[in-house]
C-alpha cells in the first residue's frame, strides 16, 4: 500500500473557495455522514483578522455549530449540501482519502491511500478532468495504530464494525437498522443506541485531539 499526498486547484472545489472572503484556512477533520448530497462533518476554520464567527458561511452550508474556539480557530460541526461535482468526487474517492483535508490559498491538500493502480488511476482522472493536480509526495503507507477504538466498549466496537461491513453507512444503505439488528440478534432500538453512543465517543475523541 502507498500513501500519496496531493494538491488540487480545480474549480470543482468552489465549495471551498466560497469561504475565501472570511477564512484563511480550513480543515475537514472528519466526514461523519453523507446522504445524497447532504453532508455532516467536523471542520476547523481559521478566520481572517477582524471577521466575526457568524460570517463563516457559504452556499453549501445550512447549519454551523461552534464546538470549540481558540483565538481565530473555530472547530465546528457543519451540515449542508455538496454540489453535484463534489458529491460525485467524495463517493468515488472518499474511501481512499485521509483526514484532515486542508483548504488554503485556493488549493485543497490531502492524502490518499491505496495500491499503485488505484493512485495511478486517480492521477489519470485528475489530468483528464483538469483538476490542477500536483503530486507532493508518495511513500509506503504505515497505518498509525492510535488505539482510537479503545475508547469504545467491546459491544460498541463489535456493532460499529459489523455495521460498516454490512453496508449500514453506505449511501444508499445496503442494509437498514431493522435488518442489521435481526442479523446481530438484538432489538433495533438497542442497535441504534449503541451506534449513536459509539459515534458520540468517536466525535469527542477527535475533538479532543484538535483542541
Amino acid at each position: 500500500m502507498k500513501k500519496m499526498t496531493v494538491r488540487l486547484s480545480s474549480d470543482i472545489f468552489d465549495y471551498c473557495k466560497s469561504y475565501g472572503q472570511v477564512i484563511e484556512r480550513f480543515e475537514v477533520i472528519s466526514l461523519f455522514n453523507m446522504v445524497d448530497e447532504m453532508h455532516s462533518e467536523v471542520c476547523k476554520f481559521t478566520i481572517k483578522e477582524g471577521i466575526p464567527v457568524d460570517q463563516i458561511s457559504c452556499n453549501y452550508v445550512s447549519n454551523l455549530i461552534v464546538l470549540q474556539q481558540k483565538g481565530r480557530e473555530y472547530t465546528c460541526l457543519v451540515r449542508g449540501m455538496f454540489s453535484d461535482d463534489i458529491t460525485k468526487f467524495v463517493r468515488t474517492y472518499g474511501s481512499r482519502m485521509e483526514h484532515p483535508i486542508v483548504f488554503e490559498n485556493d488549493c485543497l491538500t490531502f492524502s490518499m491511500v491505496g495500491d499503485p493502480d488505484d493512485l495511478n488511476m486517480f492521477v489519470k482522472d485528475a489530468a483528464e478532468k483538469g483538476w490542477g493536480l500536483d503530486v507532493l509526495s508518495v511513500c509506503d503507507y504505515i497505518p498509525v495504530i492510535s488505539g482510537i477504538f479503545d475508547i469504545l466498549t467491546p459491544k460498541q466496537r463489535e456493532i460499529l464494525l459489523e455495521s460498516y461491513r454490512q453496508g449500514f453507512f453506505e449511501h444508499p444503505r445496503k442494509i437498514n437498522a431493522g435488518e442489521l439488528a435481526e442479523k446481530m440478534g438484538m432489538h433495533k432500538t438497542t442497535l441504534l443506541e449503541h451506534i449513536h453512543k459509539a459515534e458520540k465517543r468517536l466525535i469527542g475523541h477527535i475533538l479532543a485531539q484538535v483542541a
